[in-house]
């Protein structure tokens, strides 16, 4: 009879513990759940002023990442020197996603190139992943607003998520809520664009032209042949802002940098590439990237 009832005190004392820690789970995501405050709204109001238009933040971000921690930097220029609001938001192992914001001057000359057109809850966007998941950006018009989100990491960003971020973007000033819960969204039309071969001249060299416009670079993605000659061409089109300064793999170890110093102005650089691979290439303050592929 002892042994019975010990064995039945065991038996209630399990069953005590299995609820109290389906309690202590459904209370503690209830309240991961729960629509609160934005940490980070104040640090965005304390700019507002100083900007001609209102900055944006998610409502919905992973919880990995620390919003308190807002980073906002409202000293940069867009791709056509309009003013321009750059919100970083780190998760706690430091990875970064990025949210530029401007209204554009010249929107049909501004334009995410080799990007693809997907479906979100603002319209058309443009989507860009590049094939080596170094950067996944989307940018979405959100009344005469421009936002650029993209992260380097898809892991802790995936694409389905960059899309919740980008459906739930408001004003720190009206929106003062958060959560964590949201549906998922269906993801359409994704394919990252091929990288374009350069081809061999009658001279035996690889000739090409790279233009940076206000949308980025044009190709973004580009294959040369290890061991051919190259003779790159960089020009632009349009109010750049920094990305008149390139910096090019021509040597991986030490790159090259070509500055136009006129909108007529253009560069010639001539290498030949020695080592297959992915070379990212990048203007000055690393807004626009593109990736040079050199095959066998």
């Amino acid at each position: 009879m002892k042994l019975i009832r010990r064995g039945k005190t065991y038996l209630i004392a399990g069953l005590c513990g299995v609820c109290l820690l389906a309690l202590g789970v459904w209370v503690a995501r209830s309240a991961a759940q729960t629509p609160r405050d934005p940490p980070e709204a104040s640090k965005v109001l304390a700019v507002q002023a100083g900007m001609p238009f209102q900055i944006l933040i998610p409502a919905f971000l992973p919880t990995d990442f620390v919003r308190g921690n807002l980073e906002i930097q409202v000293n940069h220029a867009g791709p056509g020197g309009e003013p321009m609001a750059l919100l970083t938001y780190r998760t706690r192992s430091g990875k970064a996603l990025f949210i530029q914001e401007w209204v554009p001057i010249n929107p049909d000359m501004e334009i995410l190139a080799n990007s693809t057109p997907v479906n979100t809850k603002w319209g058309k966007a443009w989507l860009l992943a590049l094939t080596d998941n170094s950067l996944i950006a989307l940018w979405v018009d959100i009344g005469p607003l421009r936002a650029s989100i993209y992260t380097h990491d898809l892991n802790i960003l995936p694409l389905q998520r960059l899309l919740q971020v980008t459906g739930t973007m408001g004003p720190a000033s009206s929106q003062q809520v958060f959560s964590f819960a949201i549906a998922t969204p269906v993801i359409l039309a994704m394919a990252p664009p091929p990288p374009v071969e350069i081809p061999i001249n009658a001279q035996g060299v690889q000739e090409m032209t790279l233009v940076v416009t206000p949308g980025g670079y044009d190709p973004l993605r580009f294959s040369v042949k290890a061991g051919v000659p190259v003779r790159l061409t960089f020009r632009q089109l349009g109010q750049v802002g920094c990305g008149n300064q390139l910096s090019f793999p021509s040597d991986p170890s030490s790159y090259s940098t070509l500055q136009l110093d006129t909108e007529k102005d253009q560069k010639v650089l001539e290498f030949t590439p020695q080592h297959p691979g992915d070379f990212e290439y990048y203007c000055s303050h690393h807004m626009y990237r593109g990736v040079m592929t050199v095959r066998q």
